[in-house]
């Protein structure tokens, strides 16, 4: 696929629905913002003081960083709104931050819970990376530990962390896998991930290029902070078909 001008890009991005009108409902924004704000473990990714702020400042941060704003009486399962030029303005400073990796030789570490989305676009960025000269590491790779009352284990497909056991991978919010990996290295630079991957990361004061979806406002949150350097707001789970632009768009200014 060729690359698309940034233009090209916005446009894709609203046919295929990663920004623009989007599928997540309007209830279930709200519904996420209070949840981080009531320091809800699984939705705050393993962030800490998350309970400092109310809802109506989470919704603030939603508006700021997705340029989407709740109008009383919206039907509550109608859906919401990404603004594509915010998230391309956000994915030109994920290029410039990848490409400083790049430069400056960094150890990296990808990481997903969204094996059905957001996997695909990893993956490319990843390849492109190492073949770029970045050290991608695979720390705590085949690490095995109980989640709640499951046994699960950290697995890297190619060189991006996922949740698995056996055969089969999870979606997961949950910052715990991440912990384990960061546990097992050293000096590392940059992660590029999503949920609690990423949000483990920035609480370790590791930097950050993290995915949030817009009913995942902990990410930005995070960001307003300046604890995660980069979040890019987007629908994290459309074919993964339709991430292969994005991931192109990145990659061809890594050099």
């Amino acid at each position: 696929m060729p690359e698309l001008t940034r233009d090209e890009l916005g446009r894709h991005l609203v046919a295929t629905r990663i920004a623009g009108s989007v599928q997540t409902p309007v209830a279930d924004v709200l519904r996420k913002a209070n949840l981080v704000a009531a320091g809800d473990p699984e939705h705050c990714f393993g962030l800490s003081g998350m309970t400092r702020y109310t809802p109506d400042d989470i919704l603030e941060q939603v508006r700021v960083q997705f340029g989407w704003t709740h109008t009383e009486g919206e039907p509550p399962y109608g859906p919401t709104y990404i603004d594509p030029e915010l998230l391309l303005d956000e994915l030109d400073r994920a290029a410039d931050r990848l490409a400083r990796a790049v430069q400056n030789s960094e150890r990296v570490v990808f990481a997903t819970g969204h094996p059905t989305g957001v996997l695909a676009l990893h993956q490319q960025v990843c390849a492109g990376l190492r073949e770029a000269g970045a050290k991608v590491l695979r720390p705590a790779d085949g690490t095995a530990f109980r989640l709640y009352e499951h046994r699960r284990n950290i697995r890297y497909v190619q060189y991006v962390a996922t949740l698995a056991s056996g055969a089969n991978l999870y979606h997961t919010h949950d910052a715990h896998p991440m912990e384990l990996v960061l546990d097992q290295v050293d000096d590392l630079d940059l992660v590029v991930g999503d949920h609690g991957w990423a949000g483990a990361a920035a609480e370790r004061g590791i930097d950050v290029i993290g995915i949030a979806d817009i009913n995942d406002p902990a990410l930005p949150m995070a960001r307003s902070e300046g604890r995660a350097a980069v979040v890019l707001p987007m629908d994290d789970n459309v074919l993964p078909v339709h991430y292969e632009p994005v991931a192109d768009y990145l990659i061809a200014r890594l050099s």
